[in-house]
C-alpha cells in the first residue's frame, strides 16, 4: 500500500513522462514546489518499491508497475476534474484543486462509472440534449440545505425534511407532529436549551399547534428553512 503523496509523485513523474522528456529530481522538485531533500526521500521509496528507476544524479525512469499507478492516478484525477468543472461548474482550478484530494480515495468500480457517466454526458451535450440545459440550470440554482431544529433562533421558520431520532423518540416526535412537510415556526429560544415552536401539519385541514421542544430533542428533526 502506497501513500496519497507517492500516488501525488508517480501522477507528476507520468504526466512529465507523458511528453517524451526527462525528469530529474530536481525538476520534480521545482515542479512540486517542495526541497530537493524531500524528493529523493521519496525517490528511494518509490525505487525500493519497484515503482521507479532511477539514474545516479539523472533522470527517473517509471517502471511497467509504476507507469500503470501513475495512470490509474492521473485517469482518477482527470474524471473528478471533468466532474466537477463541466457537470458541476466549478472553476477548472478549483475543480483540479479538489480532485487532487480525493483521486486516492476512489476505487477502480467508482472510477469506472464516473468515466461513464462523464462520456455520457458529454455525449448528450454534443447531440444537443435538452436535458443537459436543465441540468446546468438546476446546478446554478440555490439549494437550502436542511439543519436540525436545535439551531434555529426566533423567527426562523422551515419544513420538516426527516428525522435522525432512534424508534422511541422517533415515535414520539412523529406523534408530536414530526412528520416530512411540517411547516415549523420558532417562536421564542430562551437560554434554558427550551424552543417554543409553532407546529403546523402538512394537511391543510389539521390545525396548527404550539409546544415546547428541547434542544437535545430537536437536534433529531431536520428542516429545509424559508
Amino acid at each position: 500500500m502506497i501513500s496519497a503523496r507517492i500516488e501525488d509523485y508517480l501522477e507528476e513523474i507520468f504526466l512529465i513522462e507523458s511528453t517524451g522528456r526527462d525528469i530529474t529530481v530536481t525538476d520534480l522538485a521545482d515542479r512540486l514546489g517542495i526541497t530537493k531533500g524531500t524528493v529523493t526521500a521519496a525517490v528511494q521509496k518509490m525505487v525500493d518499491a519497484e515503482l521507479l528507476n532511477h539514474e545516479r544524479y539523472g533522470a527517473l525512469h517509471l517502471t511497467a508497475q509504476g507507469r500503470l499507478k501513475g495512470l490509474l492516478v492521473y485517469r482518477r484525477h482527470e474524471g473528478l476534474r471533468a466532474f466537477f468543472h463541466e457537470l458541476l461548474g466549478v472553476d477548472r482550478e478549483r475543480a483540479s484543486e479538489m480532485a487532487c484530494d480525493m483521486e486516492h480515495y476512489i476505487d477502480s468500480v467508482t472510477d469506472e462509472r464516473l468515466y461513464s457517466m462523464i462520456e455520457f454526458f458529454r455525449r448528450a451535450r454534443m447531440d444537443k440534449e435538452p436535458w443537459v440545459d436543465d441540468l446546468f440550470a438546476a446546478t446554478e440554482s440555490r439549494v437550502l440545505l436542511p439543519n436540525p431544529l436545535s439551531v434555529f433562533e426566533a423567527g426562523q421558520s422551515g419544513v420538516v425534511t426527516h428525522l435522525t431520532a432512534e424508534s422511541a423518540l422517533r415515535g414520539r416526535l412523529k406523534e408530536e407532529g414530526f412528520v416530512a412537510l411540517a411547516a415549523v415556526l420558532c417562536t421564542e429560544s430562551g437560554a434554558d436549551d427550551v424552543l417554543r415552536i409553532n407546529i403546523t401539519p402538512p394537511s391543510a385541514k389539521d390545525a396548527s399547534s404550539e409546544m415546547s421542544i428541547s434542544r437535545k430533542d430537536a437536534a433529531a428533526v431536520w428542516l429545509r428553512m424559508n
